[in-house]
């Protein structure tokens, strides 16, 4: 399918290292919402990555732990698998849950990459893409978006270092509104008080119309109600990572 032509063609980085990628965790600090990674969920957002010793049955190299917090703490994500596309195009990867086949994985490519330099006392960063957008931006903004579902959709600024560094995330918006990107789709991520997780202390209405709290939740049925109010109570209802 040809793209439009208001939108640049994207590249991966050619010399990009997997191993060296998959050594260390990556902090998630800026994101575009995508149905996987709604906004609620911006918080102490890390992914993790490591190559397998053997191909999974579908054929993935790479296991990958995305996970994050509410505003509460509670944790959310999992394990997907991953894999290079294409032999020749080394940044180029695809990503899907483990138990589906490549063909139902989304693209996951590596815009820009540099490891931390300790000499220096930059930290690492990592530019990715879910895949070539192709969606112009709104009127009043610049460059091009993927979509907002889940495949071929996010936009992600990774950094080696929990703790933000604005300097660092306009290094990266640059690079990324340099490649044609549209950056006002990124959203901040909070990776403040990541080990704290607490029940909401304010009421919300259950599946009945109802005002209820997190006390109700765990009079009675807890399990059931649960279900529906973890979000709000993740300590009564076991989601505290």
């Amino acid at each position: 399918q040809e793209e439009p032509a208001e939108c640049t063609i994207v590249e991966a980085v050619t010399d990009f290292d997997l191993e060296a990628y998959a050594s260390a965790p990556w902090f998630v600090h800026q994101l575009a919402e995508n149905a996987y990674s709604p906004v609620e969920n911006n918080f102490c957002m890390t992914a993790e990555y490591e190559i397998k010793e053997n191909p999974s049955f579908f054929g993935y190299t790479v296991t990958v732990n995305n996970v994050a917090q509410n505003a509460l703490g509670r944790t959310v994500g999992g394990e997907l698998c991953a894999y290079q596309t294409e032999a020749e195009d080394v940044g180029k990867l695809a990503v899907a849950p483990c138990f589906l086949p490549k063909f139902l994985s989304g693209d996951y490519w590596v815009i820009a990459y540099e490891e931390s330099d300790e000499e220096a006392g930059t930290d690492g960063y990592a530019l990715i893409s879910g895949g070539q957008p192709t969606i112009p931006a709104p009127e009043g903004e610049e460059g091009c978006r993927t979509g907002d579902g889940t495949n071929q959709s996010g936009l992600w600024i990774f950094s080696r270092n929990p703790e933000r560094s604005d300097d660092l995330i306009e290094t990266v918006r640059a690079i990324a509104v340099d490649k044609g990107f549209d950056v006002s789709v990124l959203n901040n991520v909070d990776q403040t008080s990541c080990d704290e997780c607490e029940d909401s202390l304010e009421t919300f209405t259950n599946l009945w119309g109802k005002e209820k709290d997190c006390a109700w939740v765990r009079e009675r049925w807890t399990r059931f109600r649960c279900l529906s109010h973890r979000d709000e109570c993740p300590v009564t209802c076991g989601e505290c990572d």
